[in-house]
């Protein structure tokens, strides 16, 4: 699979609750997730090394925000780097993020988000 196959595989794995496949197939062991903002005032602000420490970092998502989905509406690859605009919904929230990705050895190495995080904040535990 290249890149973008990578990336939207692991939207749908996500997307399933399929998160034992997603951490297996898709998420490289180095993986580095950087979500702008300061630590403590989001609860996924942070940049985070590792499988265990995103792992940790995307376990808050369910109890924070309920019925969470994210829905690609368009990629744009070029090589190992993915951009993907997503519309991100939740109760209380309805709003579009952006995502970019590194692909190494046939796994996702570099997260960055670009995510709406006022509505985030103002949906969290609604």
């Amino acid at each position: 699979m290249d890149a973008k196959e990578i990336t939207k595989k692991g939207y749908e794995l996500f997307n399933s609750g399929d998160m034992q496949t997603f951490f297996t197939d898709i998420v490289h062991d180095d993986i580095t997730w950087t979500f702008p903002g300061k630590e403590g005032k989001h609860p996924l602000s942070g940049v985070h090394k590792g499988k265990e420490a995103v792992m940790a970092t995307m376990s808050k998502i369910p109890a924070t925000w309920k019925n969470f989905k994210l829905t690609p509406e368009f990629m744009i690859s070029e090589g190992d780097k993915v951009f993907v605009k997503v519309n991100a919904k939740a109760d209380g929230m309805d709003t579009v993020f952006g995502h970019y990705f590194e692909v190494k050895d046939g796994k996702m190495i570099t997260m960055m988000t670009f995510d709406d995080t006022l509505s985030m904040f103002d949906s969290m535990n609604k």
